[in-house]
């Protein structure tokens, strides 16, 4: 088995990683938060409600990402203080830049209303209680829709990115370098 650190070439001169160290581990834990909470979530809404599984995603995923909401604020600020083409040259380079503040912004939009559509407290680790801070019913509501509309939007963005992962790949210009 290749360890993780030699199984793509180093990155060549010209093709240097902009990331830190930091930017790349929350890019990393960003991924797994998304692709679970997406996949999970998504997934469970085929299941009976009274479903266990169902039951314990629906309970773990406002934990989980709850938890993910201060990484992701650091990620998002580290993205404005430096962003990662900041003269954004072509016009595939502002595609690019576009689609990844689309995503920030969708993840963002997710988060909120996530937090804002509680319908009962959460009990963070069995040791935190989140409160449900919205107790109309008719917001409530709005508010899950529109986070179902959110949710889709960033799983549309984020099969737009891996797509272009795979494109550039393809092509001989190997991104994940930079995210390794």
């Amino acid at each position: 088995m290749t360890p993780l650190n030699t199984a793509l070439p180093a990155p060549t001169s010209g093709e240097t990683s902009i990331y830190s160290r930091t930017r790349i581990f929350l890019h990393w834990l960003s991924a797994a938060v998304i692709l679970w909470a997406t996949f999970s979530g998504f997934g469970v809404a085929l299941l009976d409600q009274s479903d266990p599984f169902r039951q314990w995603v629906e309970s773990f995923n406002p934990q989980l990402t709850s938890l993910f909401i201060p990484f992701f604020a650091w990620r998002l600020w580290l993205a404005v203080k430096a962003p990662a083409r900041p003269s954004a040259k072509n016009v595939q380079a502002r595609l690019a830049s576009a689609a990844h503040k689309a995503i920030y912004g969708a993840v963002a939009g997710v988060l909120i209303t996530g937090v804002l559509m509680m319908s009962h407290p959460v009990m963070l680790l069995a040791l935190v209680p989140l409160p449900q801070l919205i107790h109309s019913k008719i917001a409530l509501l709005e508010l899950h829709q529109l986070h179902h509309v959110l949710c889709a939007a960033l799983a549309g963005l984020v099969a737009l990115h891996l797509a272009a992962v795979v494109l550039h790949q393809v092509r001989g210009k190997s991104v994940l370098r930079r995210m390794r």
